[in-house]
């Protein structure tokens, strides 16, 4: 610890806008190149269908390399699992029945692996009615729901527990599952079974206020705890709560003796009308909550397909709302309209002024000017993502261009300023997105992160790709027909640089039929292991490596 809070000084001192870059040590360096064309591509269909086989832990065969002794853990992926049951489907990737995969290591033992669906309560109903039950979902089920099962889902089953999108190690009882939503469901860390769904307690709950949606994922603060906000919506116009508009209530969670979680609030902020904006994650540092406030709104123009009014618009400003953990104060910085889901990091620092700044890093489409003002989520269809002949970069082009952006903002002047990295990789066109970094620098100054790459109109060629956010070089990895998904990296116990460690992913083989995990070297993107599993690992959203000491 008492080195990587010097690690983290030293960063501090170097730290300038632009990373710690200056003429002499970011001069222009090679980037790595990824498939531009589909040639020789195979469209992983299998990696976009259902897998309905649930596996309890089994040891598994490391089929290539060797597995570090230190790695001593477990990695968690959840994403959907099944899409169709008793002659009704959904077209959408995240609409999916969640699914979750497990793969265990201690030291020289063999790895283990498990997969579970949650036992949700649709999934429960699913499973008993012999179909999919109505649910909020984004795209559409087929054939399409009725008025009467909307009513029935808005009137009886107004909170839905299909959390689909991400693990998070949020207390000691089990792995929270999440999606977006302030419902969470604890499964068992080795058998993956049901342990509990549970609202954390608001410290300043008050009756007649909704709590409506939350980030799917949690920030980590750089004491452990874990902060999100919980959107609150007054029922009563104030009446009797005392909470006259709609507004985002930050949170710090904390597990209690008894192993309860209770969210202990923080500061609020206040939205104008009902500017809904969709809040997929969030940063924290030493002294502050960050709320990010991009492009992307909610209409609520369907409350049970709520992607319909899911937009992007240029029209919309990107907001910053830095909240004091301390004293709930809020600073509000504004930026140009920006488009992002997931965060990089965000950490404190001192300028050369001795001002504190508050930096936030994020990978952001390229520019919202002119965007197609539809379903955004249309972008995961299934049948589009499969489909051989159809063109993102004709109906989605905004999309297939990204760009890693830097916002510092100054809690001194409240001045804000935005730095665009170049470009670290060819072709342009291509998505760069699913952020991991070494999670024992999350909210402190850091250089590395890691990315999935992916290439819609390539066959939906994926890879790697790790950028040194500091010095802005790149290394990154593709294999033709090799499908990795969002890399998750873990920390080498005792490690003194920050990308000391390895990088872990399930990756499917298009030629072979088959999903392995891969292990990566994470200084260089070398495979250093493979691992079988026993089954299809369908697309999964998101992973957390949790080592058994925590």
């Amino acid at each position: 610890m008492i080195l990587l809070i010097l690690a983290t000084l030293v960063m501090t001192a170097l730290s300038t806008d632009e990373g710690t870059c200056s003429a002499e040590t970011c001069a222009p360096k090679s980037v790595p190149e990824f498939s531009s064309s589909r040639d020789g591509w195979k469209m992983p269909t299998a990696l976009f269908e259902q897998n309905l086989e649930e596996v309890a832990p089994q040891e598994q065969e490391v089929i290539f390399g060797k597995l570090p002794e230190w790695l001593n853990g477990k990695l968690y992926r959840v994403g959907p699992g099944m899409f169709e049951k008793g002659g009704r489907k959904v077209r959408n990737l995240v609409d999916g029945l969640s699914k979750v995969h497990m793969w265990s290591f201690n030291g020289a033992s063999a790895p283990t692996f498990a997969a579970s669906f949650l036992k949700s309560d649709i999934y429960n109903r699913t499973m008993a009615a012999g179909e999919l039950v109505p649910y909020k979902h984004l795209d559409k089920f087929d054939p399409p729901l009725t008025k009467l099962e909307k009513a029935k889902v808005m009137f009886w089953d107004d909170e839905p527990d299909n959390n689909n999108i991400a693990p998070w190690n949020l207390a000691s009882k089990g792995v929270t599952i999440c999606n977006e939503s302030p419902i969470y469901i604890d499964i068992d860390r080795e058998s993956l079974e049901f342990q509990r769904k549970f609202v954390a307690k608001s410290s300043d709950y008050k009756r007649f206020v909704k709590e409506a949606f939350s980030a799917s994922h949690f920030a980590r603060h750089p004491s452990g705890d874990s902060i999100n906000y919980k959107f609150v919506i007054p029922m009563d116009g104030g009446v009797f709560s005392g909470v006259k508009k709609p507004a985002y209530h930050l949170y710090r969670y904390i597990e209690t003796e008894s192993g309860d979680v209770l969210a202990n609030f923080v500061g609020d902020v206040p939205i104008e009308g009902m500017d809904i904006r969709g809040i997929h994650s969030l940063g924290a540092t030493e002294n502050y909550a960050i709320l990010p406030r991009f492009a992307l709104y909610f209409e609520l123009s369907d409350p049970v397909e709520i992607g319909t009014g899911a937009k992007i618009s240029s029209d919309k400003e990107t907001m910053f709302d830095v909240v004091s953990l301390a004293d709930g104060t809020r600073t509000q910085f504004k930026f140009p309209s920006h488009n992002a889901m997931h965060i990089i990091n965000s950490f404190e620092r001192k300028n050369e002024a001795g001002e504190t700044e508050v930096v936030i890093d994020w990978p952001t489409i390229d520019s919202v000017e002119g965007i197609k003002n539809s379903n955004i989520f249309e972008l995961l269809n299934r049948e589009t993502l499969t489909d051989p002949n159809y063109s993102y970069e004709e109906h989605f082009p905004h999309y297939t261009k990204f760009t890693l952006r830097r916002f510092t903002l100054n809690m001194e002047t409240g001045e804000g300023t935005q730095y665009d990295y170049p470009r670290m990789w060819s072709p342009d066109a291509i998505e760069v997105e699913f952020p991991y970094i070494n999670d024992n620098y999350r909210g402190l100054p850091y250089c590395y992160a890691y990315f999935q790459t992916w290439n819609h109109d390539a066959h939906n060629a994926m890879g790697l790709l790790k950028v040194d956010m500091c010095k802005e070089t790149s290394v990154g990895w593709e294999r033709k027909n090799k499908f990795p998904v969002e890399p998750v990296f873990a920390a080498r116990p005792g490690g003194v640089e920050e990308d000391d460690g390895v990088v872990l992913a399930p990756v499917f083989d298009a030629d072979t039929g088959k999903s392995e995990l891969y292990v990566w070297d994470a200084k260089s993107l070398e495979v250093i292991a493979i691992v079988s599993t026993p089954i299809v690992v369908p697309y999964s959203l998101h992973g957390t490596w949790i080592p058994e000491d925590k």
